[in-house]
């Protein structure tokens, strides 16, 4: 996927970040996806290679969280960067998925038969779901 792929809005901030309530927000939203997806933080540490009393000091505040930490949880995540890290004035904006930006790069890339062909199937998968309700 290149870099000019996939073009996202971007927020303006307006004033200096609080990096303390930054961090705060970051950690409020690692828990949110934890108790989402119903995993733990053990296993959360486990899975980003991370020692898992470096993660307990992060959320409970003990300490700041380097980029590399945070890189580490998104993929763990499965994550991109900005869910971890949204501004409250970008709140409303829709964050998309890795796979769902890399397939959004893909379908950008396929020609007008192709796409037709894609919004084919998405209308049947959608009448299969209304089916089986």
């Amino acid at each position: 996927m290149q870099k000019n792929d996939l073009k996202m809005e971007k927020c303006v901030v307006s004033k200096p970040y609080n990096p303390e309530e930054k961090c705060e927000q970051l950690v409020e939203n690692i828990k949110l996806l934890c108790k989402e997806r119903a995993i733990s933080y053990y296993a959360l540490a486990q899975k980003a290679d991370i020692s898992t009393s470096a993660l307990h000091s992060m959320m409970t505040g003990k300490t700041k969280p380097y980029m590399y930490t945070v890189y580490k949880l998104c993929n763990a995540l499965e994550i991109p960067i900005s869910e971890l890290l949204i501004d409250e004035e970008c709140e409303e904006q829709e964050v998309l998925t890795f796979d769902e930006l890399q397939m959004l790069a893909v379908y950008r890339q396929l020609s007008v038969g192709e796409k037709d062909l894609i919004h084919d199937v998405v209308k049947l998968l959608q009448g299969y779901e209304v089916k089986r309700k």
